[in-house]
């Protein structure tokens, strides 16, 4: 499994899209023999695309350094596995109503033009993270795709962003000690 997370680790963000494309097109593939499924496509597609994500931050913990001394509760490693554990079951209960044909089929055409701009603002903000930071780049990733999605409401719009960036500096700053990147604009001021 080292080796596995080691090859996942050492490829940039151009290959790991690609690795994510030809997930999807594995799950396309699967999912194509079932009748009962071809009206969720779009939703399994999702859920195997987020489900990827977490597979592979879980195979890439496995190239993390280990602490030499075994007294450590926790290790960079703990909270992508964490949340994997809990992507599984929260993944299952997603597709069991598909399975059994309870849930909405997917709609025939959405709005593709904004899976595009999610999609660009999503790159965006992770090149951003260099220059302003973890805190700054995911608030404005935030506000743009709520505007997106016509949340219009102001206090949202603030009150969002704002609580995920201190649920984020509590969360990981203070409790984990994680140090998320406050971005070479912001990095003489903290």
């Amino acid at each position: 499994m080292e080796e596995l997370g080691r090859f996942f680790a050492t490829h940039g963000l151009l290959m790991q899209l690609v690795f994510l494309i030809i997930a999807l097109a594995v799950a396309w593939v699967l999912i194509r023999p079932f009748k009962r499924l071809h009206p969720y496509t779009g939703q399994v597609l999702v859920l195997a695309g987020v489900f990827w994500i977490g597979l592979l931050f879980f195979m890439i913990t496995y190239s993390f350094p280990m602490p030499r001394f075994a007294a450590v509760a926790t290790t960079a490693a703990t909270i992508p596995r964490f949340w994997f554990y809990v992507l599984i079951p929260v993944t299952l209960l997603a597709f069991i109503p598909m399975l059994r044909g309870e849930e909405q089929p997917d709609p025939k055409w959405g709005s593709v033009w904004r899976v595009a701009i999610v999609f660009g603002v999503l790159v965006a903000s992770l090149f951003a993270f260099r220059y302003i930071g973890y805190y700054l780049s995911s608030a404005i990733f935030l506000v743009v795709v709520m505007w997106l999605l016509e949340s219009r409401s102001k206090i949202e719009l603030v009150a969002v962003p704002v609580g995920w960036m201190i649920f984020s500096y509590f969360f990981f700053a203070r409790l984990l000690y994680v140090r998320l990147p406050v971005g070479t604009l912001f990095a003489g001021l903290l």
